[in-house]
């Protein structure tokens, strides 16, 4: 179950289970409202290009809210258990949570009510938590000398939110003083280096860990899966340049590299699956394969609308085909197994056999959660790209009761990993009365 993991002593590497389950438990509820807020703003999604407002409030509910408190979360927990290093100090990561939460609430709130004071102070407190997090990351990652294609994933992961945290706050405050050359290529930039470079290449990095853990399979061996890394970076590299200069030519050569070393991640991933040792994969294969396919859509649209060849409805779909499409896909894909994962290794702290993650799970929820997210991803891309309200409030509608039920499955983890502790002590107590 734990290919590619070393989870001996890994007990010493965790944190107080607190804090990452703060991060999920912002993540999930977040999750609900993501799809809620979309709705709301079903009516202007497809002509959707920026600004301030509800609809890009909608957005920061996801990226941040979602995405970004799923990805702290799981890498200030993961990194040390999958790279065998100590766990970073609990005091810096109830900062990075503190800081970052109180940030994303102001940033999502100013932009609801176009208030923008309150976007910029946002933005400041939520970069210090995202500064201190990228310190902690490097902290883990120095002088660890295995698993080098994880660790250049997450090096470029942190150097990306670096970047765009700087941008995010010289675009809140553009907002009143207006002294950004161009505030629309800035804001692509920024939405590139937080999607593909830092969400995006932790998705990459950490699959070479996860996958292998849930298919029981050996990572992709050799120089090709860096190769298919190192195409990623310059085409992230080459992207960021282009949306600043507003170079179509120099983004069309960056939508290729993506293209080809996406194809290869995918590629490398299928080849490790089929060598698997693990006979049936999990349902969670359905939700990550489809990410995959989302992944490269993502970037053919992205290409269409560089050139100019796509509707009117393009920008919007290409961002919903990057953010709700394979990033949450796979998110959501991923955190199904890692949640009861992590709360079973917490099990293990009251001194007996940890609970399975099969037995602090609940397959009902999942099932329902899988059939409304594909089923509402399905929906809203056609809605948007058709430039269908209904369709997309549909489909948002759909996926909010999908989150919803993934919510009972996340509770029902925590319950259960809280009854399997409590009736250990339990049954301590009376042995020593």
């Amino acid at each position: 179950m734990f290919a590619g993991v070393n989870i001996a002593g890994a007990g010493q590497r965790l944190l107080h289970e607190r804090i990452p389950m703060r991060f999920f438990g912002i993540a999930v509820t977040a999750h609900i409202l993501a799809w809620a807020a979309l709705a709301g703003v079903a009516q202007n999604a497809p002509g959707f290009a920026g600004g301030i407002g509800p609809e890009i409030a909608a957005v920061h509910v996801l990226t941040l809210g979602v995405l970004v408190a799923t990805a702290m979360g799981a890498s200030l927990q993961m990194l040390p258990v999958a790279l065998s290093r100590p766990a970073p100090p609990e005091a810096a990561c109830e900062a990075v949570f503190w800081s970052f939460a109180a940030g994303a609430v102001l940033l999502i709130g100013g932009f609801a009510v176009a208030a923008p004071t309150f976007v910029a102070a946002g933005a400041v407190v939520a970069a210090i938590g995202i500064g201190i997090y990228a310190v902690l990351i490097g902290r883990t990652l120095i002088g660890h000398r295995g698993q080098r294609l994880v660790a250049l994933h997450v090096w470029a992961a942190q150097a990306a939110v670096a970047v765009a945290a700087v941008l995010a706050v010289l675009l809140a405050a553009d907002i009143d003083h207006g002294f950004l050359p161009d505030h629309g290529r800035t804001a692509l930039a920024h939405a590139v280096l937080a999607g593909y470079g830092f969400m995006g290449l932790l998705a990459l990095g950490f699959s070479h860990i996860m996958i292998p853990m849930f298919a029981i399979a050996q990572p992709p061996q050799g120089r090709a899966p860096e190769v298919a890394f190192w195409l990623v970076v310059t085409a992230l590299v080459a992207g960021v340049i282009g949306a600043l200069l507003g170079s179509t030519p120099v983004v069309v050569v960056a939508v290729g590299l993506a293209i080809t070393g996406a194809g290869l991640h995918v590629r490398h991933m299928v080849t490790m699956l089929r060598s698997r040792m693990r006979k049936r994969l999990g349902p969670e294969f359905l939700l990550i394969g489809a990410s995959w396919v989302l992944l490269l859509a993502s970037l053919i649209a992205a290409g269409t609308v560089a050139i100019d060849f796509a509707p009117d409805t393009g920008p919007a779909l290409f961002g919903f085909l990057l953010l709700f499409g394979w990033l949450l896909t796979l998110l959501v894909g991923v955190l199904q197994r890692i949640m009861p994962f992590l709360a079973s290794m917490h099990t293990a702290r009251a001194g007996k056999a940890p609970a399975t993650p099969s037995a602090l799970t609940n397959e009902k929820p999942l099932t329902i959660h899988r059939i409304c997210h594909l089923s509402a991803v399905a929906a809203v891309g056609i809605g948007i790209g058709i430039d269908a309200p209904s369709i997309i409030t549909a489909g948002a509608i759909a996926g909010t009761i999908g989150a919803i039920f993934f919510a009972w499955f996340a509770l029902t983890v925590a319950t259960r990993a809280k009854a399997h502790v409590k009736g250990h002590a339990m049954q301590q107590g009376s042995q020593t009365s």
